[in-house]
């Protein structure tokens, strides 16, 4: 740069004024002024390298979360076409078409999310694309010496097996969503490895050529885990046998029954859920199991059968079993057999807060919401309790109440967990003994599988102290005010700690980085990040789709007709009339709609509420028009109605789950050969049924649901939503 200035010197030959380059340079002032250009210039350059160089990060990331919702909408949808069931409830196990069942839970919240919804089901795979599994083969007979030796010809298993259908379970979990997949592969039955539990012995296998071992992979450190944990198959304990005296190996090959489609239509059978047992005693009326289901009073009728639960047998307009024993039944302990409607128990530690557990129970996230230091309770106030929802609270920010605004006026906790299934990690230790636990053998339910035992205290549903080793394993790392890194990774920030006492981990031994938890893995974990997992049924009565039990939602009614108490969660009232009478009305779409077989608005109790007016599905009384007002069928038995509802409290119940349920439960056994006081059969025509039948929870057919995913990107700036719809019209 040349600075001029006008020189005072004397004209030219020409008479002008001439101009010459001054000789002094750069000024301070414009130096600054150049270096401070120069600063801004290379400071815009450096934004745009960086605005540039994070936009490519977020792409990056944005793609990235995009192809794996991709990749869920591919698996997702393939596992939904290929369901094995149909969609017309119920199903008979002999046709051998498996099972669908979808469970609400409470409600999506005001922002539209949920996270206690799932959806489990049989499926075929795509041709050519066939289910994947670990399998423990039986150890041939010319490797036992060898194995017990000590050789190692055992480090290769499990192997990978392939199975074209498969029973999958999705549900999410604290941001993660998984999909546990068990083989049905029965046609491996005789090639399993025979495996018993039972007293201090939990999964001890037995060679055939004699001997035992323990389920030891060398990736686990040579550590003893579980049947499950080694065998991705469907499988139940056996309901009967072994004959009494028979030796374990014996009794271990006869213990896992690999499931069928048929065995999986009922509900016993699947994964997870409480087991069924009918053999505590042989044929003279000794205790003691025989292989034959238990006929104590010769009626030729099981004494024991899967639609029985614990106090149904005080119901003596239910149970109609002549000269029928309880107190043999009672002493053997065989009342922890009977866990109809077969749920698993360790779904969640609190649930709806409520004043009474015969309403039934259902995960309730911030189940103590409070309003002015006073408990809510659904059944009381419910327009605050559905207010205080908040599936996935955010620690900071959230526009939703959260869990950490303990009531004024009592000490109950705010905080709960929800842990939906066990994960394959959770199953791996040799303490979880389901499938080789049989409960007639041991007198009660498998650890993990027991009997939820709930009580009332102040309107909270909680469990009690007996079913604390049933917990999984707590949905945080910090147990006990200890910060166990890597136990759960993220954190449920409002995690009740629930199950840090589980039988399922060993929290001492943490620090020695070899413990079974640390050197396993999240198997069956599909995405993480997962905000919401809204799963909805499609209501041919209301033409959209809906969660179950919507009707008791009073956010959807307008204003101006919000109801103060949910409709449907007492019974299930007929709104013609505004009695109880049956089939009940109710006004959908303008219309007047049976909505117990035509809607899913209700609650779908099962075992039901006596003002549930549900009948017996294959005995119906064909005069019923409430529990109070109808014509006797059986002269001998005038009390029955053919309504098969419960009020005792204490009854493990379904609620908010549709199921293609099983016509093993729709028409239990009602005849028998034993004569009642007029000298005829006992059971219908003559009689009332022996066992009631028992109708789906939802007799509607499920013609299509919806999924919504709701996913966070890793910068926790974006939320992204997948939403697949799946029509089963082709199959009801």
């Amino acid at each position: 740069m040349v600075l001029l200035r006008r020189d005072r010197k004397p004209n030219d030959s020409r008479g002008r004024r001439t101009i010459r380059p001054s000789r002094r340079g750069f000024t301070l002032v414009e130096m600054l002024v150049t270096v401070a250009v120069l600063v801004i210039m290379m400071t815009i350059l450096v934004q745009i390298f960086q605005a540039a160089t994070g936009s490519v990060s977020a792409a990056q990331a944005y793609q990235q979360l995009d192809d794996q919702l991709r990749r869920l909408d591919g698996i997702l949808r393939a596992d939904l076409r290929g369901a094995t069931a149909h969609f017309t409830p119920p199903l008979d196990p002999e046709l051998n078409l498996g099972y669908f069942e979808y469970g609400e839970n409470e409600f999506a919240d005001n922002q539209g999310e949920d996270g206690d919804d799932y959806v489990r089901f049989t499926a075929k795979a795509p041709p050519g694309r066939p289910f994947t599994g670990r399998f423990w083969p039986v150890v041939s007979s010319n490797g036992v010496t060898t194995f017990l030796a000590g050789n190692s010809n055992l480090a290769s298993f499990p192997i990978t097996i392939t199975s074209d259908y498969a029973e999958i379970i999705y549900f999410v979990r604290n941001g993660n969503l998984y999909r546990r997949v068990l083989l049905i592969a029965p046609e491996l039955q005789s090639s399993i490895t025979p495996t018993v539990s039972g007293g201090n012995l939990h999964n001890v296998a037995y060679l055939p050529a004699g001997g035992t071992f323990n389920f030891q992979p060398p990736i686990f450190g040579a550590q003893s885990v579980s049947w499950q944990g080694v065998n991705d198959l469907s499988a139940h304990p056996s309901p009967s046998g072994p004959v009494s005296g028979a030796s374990l190996l014996s009794q271990a090959q006869g213990t896992i029954v690999l499931n069928t489609l048929g065995h999986l239509t009922n509900r016993e059978n699947r994964a997870f859920y409480s087991r069924f047992a009918n053999d505590f005693f042989d044929a003279n009326g000794v205790a003691g199991s025989d292989g034959i289901p238990d006929d104590l009073n010769g009626d030729n009728i099981p004494d024991l059968y899967p639609t029985l639960y614990p106090t149904v047998f005080a119901n003596t307009a239910l149970i109609n079993a002549p000269a029928y024993n309880l107190n043999l039944i009672t002493n053997t302990g065989a009342l922890s057999a009977l866990a109809f409607p077969f749920v698993f128990p360790g779904a969640y530690s609190k649930a709806q807060a409520v004043s009474t557990d015969a309403y039934g129970w259902i995960h309730a996230p911030s189940p103590t919401a409070n309003v002015n230091g006073s408990l809510v309770q659904y059944d009381t106030n419910p327009a605050a309790y559905l207010q205080a929802l908040n599936h996935h609270p955010a620690e900071i920010g959230d526009n939703l109440p959260t869990p950490l605004n303990p009531p004024v006026s009592s000490n109950l906790p705010m905080l709960q967990s929800w842990w939906g299934f066990p994960t394959w990690r959770e199953t791996l230790p040799a303490t979880w003994v389901d499938p080789t636990w049989q409960v007639n053998v041991n007198k009660l339910q498998p650890l993990g599988l027991n009997p939820a035992e709930m009580a009332v205290s102040s309107g909270i549903l909680t469990t009690n102290a007996n079913f604390t080793p049933g917990f999984l394993p707590p949905t945080t790392s910090i147990v006990g005010g200890t910060d166990y890194l890597g136990l759960r990774f993220p954190n449920d920030i409002f995690s009740d700690q629930a199950g840090n006492n589980s039988a399922f981990i060993n929290l001492p031994n943490w620090n020695t980085g070899t413990t079974l938890w640390q050197l396993s893995w999240e198997d069956d974990l599909i995405m993480s990040g997962v905000r919401s997992f809204d799963v909805k049924a499609f209501d041919n009565a209301l033409q959209n789709y809906a969660d179950l039990g919507w009707g008791d939602d009073l956010r959807v009614y307008p204003l101006g007709q919000v109801k103060n108490v949910p409709p449907f969660l007492a019974g299930n009232p007929d709104y013609s009339t505004s009695g109880l009478i049956y089939p009940p009305l109710a006004s959908i779409q303008n219309q007047y709609v049976d909505y117990i077989n035509h809607s899913f608005a209700h609650e779908g109790r099962m075992p039901p509420l006596i003002h549930d007016n549900r009948l017996d599905s294959q005995y119906p009384n064909p005069n019923y028009v409430n529990y109070a007002n109808y014509v006797p069928q059986y002269g001998i038995n005038a009390s029955y109605s053919s309504n098969v509802g419960d009020n005792s409290n204490g009854i493990v119940r379904l609620r908010r789950v549709w199921d293609s349920w099983s016509t093993d439960y729709s028409r239990a056994p009602a005849i028998g050969v034993n004569t009642v006081a007029n000298g005829f059969p006992a059971g219908p025509p003559f009689s009332p049924p022996i066992y009631p039948s028992y109708p789906p929870p939802y007799p509607a057919p499920l013609r299509g649901i919806q999924i919504q995913v709701r996913v966070v990107d890793p910068t926790n700036q974006r939320v992204k939503q997948l939403t697949i719809r799946q029509d089963f019209t082709d199959k009801l």
